[in-house]
């Protein structure tokens, strides 16, 4: 028997009954850690402000302390607890128990039974959660994120809820832009790495949206561009296809939406240029990495105390920094967005910039990021310089 198998197979059904919304709770047996005032965990999903959790109770003999977990994270915990602290665990959906249960010499058995709890119960303790990514989707078996049956890898679930996130926030941007009563649709995605997103959105745009898309993925690694084409090719995405080269010395194309995530630095800054240049109705983009001003940052006189530590003015300087680009963004006309993405329990890289093209011009922002730059002494911060 192949015993890694056995676990790999109870976190499947975990990662599946989250998925399917069949899940109901976790519960652990034979404890063998050292604390001796430690007796249990029990696991169970709820609804917060910031969206459904994993509510991890760890239980001891005179207190009960409770953490939430989104699923990726909550999922990692319970692969590292099954094994080392605890030898037994029990995952309650409403269509089977699956017990994993490790005997005295550590080899895990996973057992299978009826549920304990009808479907109607299950139903009560969980939200219906509407998927924007089709597991099943060929695309992501070929790029790793799904097992060949289309259930989601349990080390891939952090990615596979970011391209959903993704997609979810570009539908309701795209719906509240004129270019909803389009037909056809031209798409640039710069820096896209190994595509997950490029695929999502061409398959959504042309499967669930049913338009007709024209999309190309700018990457400068010539074997993420090979693979690319190839997932491409194989899924019979005509309209999809991927070039070599970097963001800054991409050929100028008209397209309706830009999208750049995770592009390094003022990288972001670049594909920012190529957007207008391209004349997008929609903007999206998701920076990282953002140094350039911190060469230069100077801090106001009355915030020295604050600011002489690191961590503090590095984190000013990425506010600064996104800040100014969306201002930049609305004097070009563009309504714009500044918020977190995704949790940072799935990625550290969590802010995003929405832009949506409404207006002309407007001047007046120029007033307002000149009174920014005087504040923190910025002589420039890399996108006015190469704007202006």
């Amino acid at each position: 028997m192949n015993t890694d198998r056995e676990k790999e197979k109870f976190m499947e059904k975990l990662n599946e009954s989250l998925d399917k919304d069949t899940f109901v709770k976790i519960t652990f047996g034979k404890y063998k850690g050292g604390d001796k005032d430690f007796k249990n965990i029990f696991v169970n999903r709820i609804d917060t402000k910031e969206g459904v959790r994993l509510s991890f109770k760890f239980r001891y003999a005179t207190k009960d302390i409770v953490k939430n977990y989104e699923y990726g994270a909550g999922i990692r915990l319970v692969s590292e607890i099954l094994g080392k602290d605890f030898f037994s665990g029990t995952l309650f959906t409403s269509e089977h128990d699956y017990t994993l249960d490790y005997s005295k010499k550590r080899i895990p058995i996973l057992h299978t039974k009826n549920p304990s709890f009808a479907e109607t119960e299950a139903q009560s303790h969980n939200k219906v959660k509407h998927r924007y990514v089709n597991a099943d989707a060929k695309y992501l078996q070929l790029l790793g994120i799904t097992t060949s049956e289309g259930k989601v890898k349990a080390d891939k679930y952090d990615k596979f809820r970011q391209v959903d996130k993704f997609l979810e926030t570009m539908d309701s941007l795209f719906r509240s832009s004129g270019l909803n009563v389009k037909d056809q649709i031209r798409i640039m995605d710069m820096g896209s790495g190994k595509s997950y997103l490029s695929f999502a959105v061409y398959e959504y745009f042309t499967d669930t949206l049913n338009k007709k898309i024209t999309m190309q993925g700018i990457e400068q690694r010539d074997d993420l561009v090979k693979l690319s084409n190839y997932t491409a090719g194989e899924c019979g995405f005509r309209g999809l296809s991927f070039k070599k080269g970097t963001i800054e010395n991409s050929a100028d194309e008209i397209s309706d939406i830009v999208i750049a995530l995770h592009a390094c630095d003022t990288a972001t800054d670049d594909a920012i240029v190529k957007a207008l240049k391209a004349e997008a109705e929609m903007i999206i983009l998701a920076p990282c990495c953002q140094k350039y001003l911190r060469k230069q940052f100077v801090s106001p006189a009355a915030l020295k105390g604050i600011f002489k530590h690191g961590i503090n003015e590095e984190r000013m300087c990425v506010m600064l920094t996104d800040g100014l680009r969306a201002l930049m963004l609305e004097y070009y006309g563009y309504d714009t967005k500044v918020f977190e993405f995704i949790s940072t329990e799935h990625t550290a890289r969590n802010t995003m910039i929405s832009a949506v093209k409404k207006r002309p011009l407007d001047k007046e922002k120029l007033i307002e990021i000149e009174a920014v730059k005087k504040e923190f002494t910025i002589n420039d911060f890399y996108l006015d310089k190469i704007l202006m």
